[in-house]
């Protein structure tokens, strides 16, 4: 198997291994016994347990960040970018279950990778912003930013433990949220 598969392979074991177990509880032995490698060939690609969690953290934050920053061509009006983000956010925390919980416990903890995780959450939020700016004022706008990212992360934690309720009804109620704290910022005349 070519090394670039193997990493893969290797970091989705991981992610599943964090999710369940956390950081410091996750073993480099059970990993590589589920991903049917030796433990000397995890520290041959990653170097350590820390650098494994930073190569999936890093993976995991990036695929978030293309896939929101994707998601809406910059030539639709803003409710429509924003909707299209809200959407691809939630189908990303519904495909990537283990990822999320993982990157969301590093946002919310001060564990190893505090200031890679925060440098994500800012570009997600600069994201966001960056629709905003057109229909809001500068400080107003980057508030308004920061609100709707940390709605959309404690929502995505609430639905993972509802899973009964479908993500175009959580996105319905997501972008109706979104959508009347950005317009009455625009009639309060940020």
């Amino acid at each position: 198997m070519p090394r670039s598969v193997r990493e893969q392979l290797i970091l989705d074991v991981a992610g599943r291994v964090f999710a369940r177990a956390g950081y410091h509880a996750g073993s480099m032995e059970e990993i590589a016994a589920l991903a049917d490698v030796s433990k000397p060939m995890l520290y041959a690609y990653f170097g350590s347990k820390e650098g494994l969690y930073v190569a999936y953290i890093d993976r995991t934050g990036r695929q978030l960040l293309e896939r929101l920053v994707g998601a809406a061509d910059p030539s639709q009006p803003p409710r429509l970018r924003l909707r299209r983000r809200i959407e691809e956010f939630l189908a990303f925390v519904d495909e990537h279950q283990d990822g999320w919980k993982v990157l969301f416990r590093e946002m919310a903890a001060s564990g190893p990778l505090v200031r890679e995780v925060a440098a994500l959450r800012t570009r997600i939020v600069e994201a966001v912003g960056d629709m905003l700016h057109s229909l809001l004022s500068g400080a107003h706008a980057d508030a308004i930013a920061h609100a709707i990212v940390g709605a959309g992360e404690s929502l995505a934690n609430w639905w993972l433990e509802h899973p009964e309720v479908s993500r175009s009804d959580l996105a319905d109620w997501y972008d109706g949220m979104v959508q009347a704290t950005v317009w009455a910022a625009i009639r309060r005349g940020s």
